[in-house]
């Protein structure tokens, strides 16, 4: 390619606007080599053809042989970039141009996989459509970009995201941060919401589809025919999925603001049910490190604790620490809860970097008992710190945290609180008892060896 000709493609690039939209790069024969998508088409399409200081990247060797083939280039202007990932998955799928392939290492493009045999139907991207009975959606331009896509329309619907067998939930688990946060129906909790997950994954599919239109004037008709049979509560559920298909249509899916948007309303969200902690166990001071504890054994022998931390309402994994009880005291819930405290808190005393800092809330698993105990040992070590058990209900569920004089603190009035609290004494369970199979697997194997 002449200069001039270079030039002359970066003086075209430079006049368009800076709108959501898609671009072709053509070759000399007019073929299409190159469809690509972007929040603002100038920044975009001129940053393939700056040159020395001037440049906005740095290209690697792939790009820059693509951009010495362009000949010449359209551009297509969209309302949003939902809508540019929509037609740039149209377009590629019209033109398989090589170069699409090429910058992204011969990975092929990404394809949304729908598993529409399966009651809970559920996204999954990757690399090839297989020959099966699931949908396939796509090809998409990105992983990246399709992931947030599937995000979106997710929260939009209110499919959850955390990835769980519903079926194999199915009420047995408590409702999570997402369905505190309205994002999640929380399908997992009854089986008679199964058909309306379906509905509400073929709804996601005709927008993946681009099929918006006809589908909001389906589902218009459907809040209609359910008002009219007084049906107010599916009537209710097709208004909130008709409102946020209109606005998912505008929405601007991959530029930073509605990430920082989200993290800012997750953050809020964090903030309060902490806040809502600090009053309710009269702290001095809004917590934000929370330490759980747990203890696993099979009688008197293999006996471990779990240390986990939970950092502004997120597992803090590098922090989490496990301890098998050198105690010979047998088959001691309390001793062995004392045990790992202590150790714990010596550790840190002694300058141990991989123990600290000291929490905001000590959690323990078990009632008042438990939390004294554990008060006691802090009291040995000359520290003082917020501890607090975690109750069960009958069904060993997270009902209410209890200080060591027996005072109970109940979480149900806060869905966040009770989310957060539950969730954190599950993975401190889990913790624990993994560490616990992991040594009596290990001790099995021994034995066998000495057979």
């Amino acid at each position: 390619m002449s200069d001039k000709h270079f030039y002359s493609l970066r003086e075209k690039a430079l006049k368009l606007p800076k709108l959501p939209g898609v671009y072709l790069m053509k070759d000399d024969s007019d073929s299409v080599i190159y469809v690509g998508k972007a929040a603002r088409l100038k920044d975009r399409v001129s940053s393939y053809f700056n040159r020395g200081a001037d440049a906005l990247t740095n290209h690697d060797i792939k790009t820059d042989l693509m951009v010495s083939k362009i000949n010449s280039f359209d551009a297509i202007i969209v309302e949003s970039e939902f809508e540019a990932l929509i037609l740039e998955n149209s377009l590629i799928k019209e033109y398989m141009p090589k170069y699409n392939v090429k910058l992204r290492d011969d990975k092929g493009y990404p394809v949304i996989r729908v598993d529409i045999k399966n009651e809970y139907p559920s996204f999954k991207i990757i690399s090839h459509a297989g020959d099966d009975d699931a949908l396939y959606l796509g090809p998409y331009g990105g992983r990246q970009d399709t992931r947030k896509a599937i995000g979106a329309v997710s929260k939009a619907l209110k499919l959850p995201t955390c990835g769980k067998n519903i079926k194999q939930i199915l009420g047995r688990e408590r409702p999570c941060l997402n369905h505190d946060m309205g994002n999640c129906r929380a399908y997992c909790q009854k089986a008679e919401l199964a058909d309306d997950y379906r509905n509400a994954v073929a709804a996601a599919i005709d927008v993946f589809q681009g099929k918006t239109g006809s589908l909001l004037k389906k589902m218009t008709k459907e809040m209609s025919d359910a008002s009219e049979s007084l049906n107010f509560e599916i009537a209710a559920v097709l208004r909130d999925r008709i409102q946020a298909i209109k606005v998912l249509e505008q929405k601007q899916l991959f530029t930073e603001d509605p990430i920082e948007e989200h993290a800012a309303l997750y953050k809020e969200k964090v903030l309060k049910t902490h806040q809502w902690l600090e009053k309710a166990l009269q702290l001095e001071s809004t917590p934000e490190r929370l330490e759980a504890y747990d203890i696993s054994n099979t009688g008197s022998s293999g006996i471990v604790g779990s240390m986990i931390v939970f950092i502004k309402g997120k597992p803090l994994k590098k922090d989490y620490r496990r301890f098998k009880i050198r105690s010979k005291k047998g088959q001691d819930d309390y001793a062995s809860m004392a045990e790992v405290v202590s150790r714990r808190i010596k550790r840190y005393l002694a300058g141990d970097e991989k123990f600290k800092p000291l929490p905001d809330i000590m959690l323990i698993d078990g009632g008042a008992n438990h939390a004294s105990v554990v008060r006691r040992a802090l009291l040995e070590l000359d520290v003082s710190l917020p501890v607090f058990g975690m109750v069960k209900d009958d069904k060993h569920k997270t009902r209410a945290l209890v200080s060591p004089d027996g005072e109970e603190i109940g979480l149900s009035a806060n869905p966040a609180v009770f989310s957060l609290i539950g969730t954190i004494q599950e993975e401190a369970h889990r913790f624990a008892i993994e560490y616990h199979k992991k040594l009596r697997t290990k001790t099995m194997l021994n034995k066998d060896d000495k057979k």
